[in-house]
């Protein structure tokens, strides 16, 4: 009988071993249910609270905007800068950016229209010169050499 309580033994060891192998399987996958489930529920809360806090950025963005405005506008008045809106600012920008292309088309339209007349001026010119009588050829002198003796 000392046998089939040996063989028991050992049946109830590899039982058991099994089973602890397979419950720290089961431990194993309970923990990723769990985080699983827990990243699920904190995502539903983030979600849910986005717009929220956007909304809580926005305000604060305002109340800094507010305190640095107020801060410059001091700081310009103590230093006697007169002070000025960006806004207006970037507008005037773009309107002078925006006329800038026409000055240069007009520019342009100018330099032509002095070529033209640079050319008309020029004929005018031509014409009231007065006209110079064509050169006559220079004549060919004939040049004897004299040679000298000496004694």
């Amino acid at each position: 009988m000392a046998k089939k309580s040996d063989k028991s033994t050992e049946h109830s060891e590899k039982r058991s071993s099994g089973e602890a192998a397979r419950r720290i399987w089961l431990a194993g996958v309970g923990a990723y249910g769990r985080a699983f489930t827990e990243a699920q529920e904190a995502l539903k809360d983030v979600t849910g609270s986005t717009s929220k806090v956007f909304d809580e950025l926005v305000q604060k963005g305002e109340m800094i905007e507010t305190a640095v405005s107020m801060k410059s506008k001091q700081m310009m008045d103590k230093a006697g800068v007169p002070s000025f809106d960006l806004d207006d600012r970037i507008g005037k920008m773009r309107s002078r950016l925006a006329r800038g292309e026409e000055v240069a088309q007009d520019i342009s339209d100018l330099e032509s229209r002095m070529n033209a007349m640079d050319a008309k001026l020029d004929k005018i010119l031509s014409l009231l010169e007065p006209k110079k009588a064509p050169r006559k050829p220079a004549r060919k002198s004939t040049v004897t050499k004299r040679t000298t003796k000496k004694s």
